[in-house]
């Protein structure tokens, strides 16, 4: 019965040792899934810089700041032809000239203000197209003239004159002054704005183009660097072109004239960013690598970057075909390498300054999913704006960093660590961990089932050989003590009265020690260490008289000796 008790014991120890298992492993699994639901709602769309767990989106913020818009200013001067004795020059006047202004895109390859964009967006070429505009333009003036100088009854409109200059019906020879560029820096630098108008715009977000450095002609490969004098800029990194394949996606960021639908300074220096798909790698006649790509292209984002996934310059907007039987025309890119080679040329330092450093840093902790990458990116957002105070764009950023820290426990130890691989691993690892605690429970369950199971067997086992010696008295192995041994007492007869006639007396079975002998010969295997109120036996029990009487007799059946007192049964527990 000790046995039986212990094992009921360790069996109910596994019973509920087993539920807490099973419990913690629910707690785990319930805890594991409000991390990833709390981690993937702080992904949602109100997020300063949106998906920025998609490294694609993240290198897109990263290099945006980086992109200028560029104002090209030229002045235009209209010969008109009138007769071959006649030719006035529009606008009239000494000195005057037709403002004429094109917009195109850029973007700081170094932190020391070289900006790499397309040659026409700052060395607009003479053709076709700055003609017509310069007719335009001058088309109010020169109708006034013919009006004013016409006899009565042939009057004409601005809008037939700009066709009639289009046409050659109005002979004209355009000509032009140098063309001068101004820089400014985009709302993802400076943030929103609050100027009314671009007279009003602060000096400090924009600069006059000082010098070309380097330019290769629209005819060749139209990429050209220039120099403004503003020091420690956001810069992105030139890509190696070659790597680019049919069907990649690439991300171009500029300034589709379309897309100026206020003139607001905050809204025209908005940068617009597009998706492209690479549909071509060609080469012009001139020998430069172009890039054929599909998407939304259009006149303005000349110049910007095309970005590839890790966020490197691998190509320049460049230039567009179309015709009347293709509206949408096709779109090119001139390859970055052809602008690494002028890079090289004029051995530049593109190596990324301080605050592109920072900058970078500090946007890596925020997108992480790392314990205390809150805290850290508080804390580099916030120098970032003591120490660049020109960079308001960071506001959103730093509030959002700082909402988000205060309910982020730090831990003692926090490794840096950007990559969400890392987190993508841990969970991994977690729900492998409590697989394999589940799995072993239930291994623990099935063993502790089998054993219990095969207890029972040997216990029905005993019980039934001994119900089979109806003539024996057994002392259950369960009641005896350490070291006690028990045995079943055959019932013989074969002495029991001869003490009547004269004959030794028998010993007392329960005043033997075990090895002992009596003075009727060997001693019947008892211990006396096992008290008669401990044992049962049956139907039969020993009497002090040494003989064995039936429980519910009232003398002994041999020598006639009253019965004792009754048994006591105590049953272990």
């Amino acid at each position: 019965m000790h046995k039986t008790s212990l094992t009921t014991a360790l069996s109910n120890r596994l019973y509920w040792f087993l539920r807490m298992c099973i419990v913690l492993g629910f707690v785990s699994l319930s805890m594991l899934a409000t991390t990833i639901s709390t981690t993937m709602t702080g992904y949602a769309s109100s997020r300063p810089g949106g998906n920025v767990t998609d490294p694609v989106v993240r290198a897109v913020d990263i290099a945006e700041p980086a992109v200028v818009r560029i104002f090209t200013s030229l002045g235009g001067h209209l010969t008109v032809h009138f007769s071959a004795t006649s030719s006035v020059t529009f606008p009239q006047g000494t000195g005057n000239n037709y403002p004429l202004q094109l917009s195109g895109s850029g973007t700081f390859i170094s932190a020391h203000g070289d900006i790499l964009t397309a040659d026409h967006v700052i060395n607009p070429p003479h053709d076709q197209a700055l003609s017509s505009y310069l007719d335009d333009t001058a088309s109010s003036d020169v109708a006034a003239y013919i009006n004013q100088n016409a006899k009565a009854g042939s009057q004409v409109t601005a809008a037939q004159v700009s066709q009639e200059l289009q046409s050659g019906q109005l002979a004209s020879d355009p000509s032009y002054d140098p063309a001068t560029s101004e820089v400014f820096l985009n709302t993802f630098f400076t943030g929103a704005l609050t100027a009314t108008s671009f007279q009003n715009v602060p000096d400090q977000i924009h600069a006059t183009v000082d010098r070309i450095e380097k330019e290769s002609a629209v005819n060749q490969s139209d990429v050209a660097i220039v120099h403004v004098n503003i020091n420690d800029m956001p810069s992105v990194q030139l890509g190696d072109s070659g790597n680019v394949q049919q069907q990649d996606a690439l991300r171009i960021i500029g300034f589709p004239g379309n897309g100026d639908v206020s003139s607001k300074p905050t809204d025209i220096l908005t940068p617009s960013i597009n998706i492209i798909n690479v549909s071509s790698i060609k080469t012009s006649n001139s020998g430069a690598q172009v890039i054929q790509v599909g998407g939304n292209v259009e006149h303005g984002d000349s110049g910007g970057p095309a970005l590839d996934s890790v966020g490197s310059v691998v190509g320049i907007v460049s230039f567009g075909l179309s015709d009347a039987n293709s509206p949408g025309g096709t779109s090119f890119l001139q390859a970055s390498n052809s602008a690494q080679t002028l890079v090289q040329s004029l051995n530049l330092n593109t190596a990324p300054g301080p605050f592109q450093k920072a900058w970078l840093q500090a946007f890596t902790d925020y997108a992480a999913t790392t314990p205390g990458h809150w805290h850290k990116a508080e804390q580099e957002f916030a120098k970032l704006a003591t120490a660049y105070p020109l960079f308001k764009a960071i506001t959103p950023y730093l509030t959002y960093s700082q909402d988000q820290a205060k309910n982020e426990s730090v831990p003692q130890t926090t490794p840096h660590t950007s990559s969400s691989q890392s987190s993508f691993l841990a969970y991994v690892w977690t729900i492998g961990g409590i697989l394999v605690l589940l799995l072993l429970v239930f291994a623990l369950f099935r063993v502790v089932f089998r054993s219990n199971k095969k207890q029972k067997a040997k216990v029905t086992a005993q019980a039934a050989a001994k119900q089979q010696q109806p003539g024996a008295v057994s002392i259950p192995q369960q009641m005896n003590p350490p070291g006690v041994y028990s045995q079943q007492v055959p019932i013989s007869h074969e002495d029991d009265g001869l003490s009547a006639f004269g004959a030794p007396p028998r010993t007392n079975p329960q005043t033997m020690q075990p090895g002992q002998s009596g003075q009727s010969g060997q001693a019947r295997p008892f211990s006396p260490t096992v008290p008669p109120s401990t044992i049962i036996s049956g139907t039969l029990r020993p009497w002090p008289c040494g003989h064995m009487n039936r429980s519910n007799a009232r003398f002994c059946s041999i020598c006639g000796e009253p019965a004792p007192p009754p048994i006591t049964r105590h049953v272990d527990q």
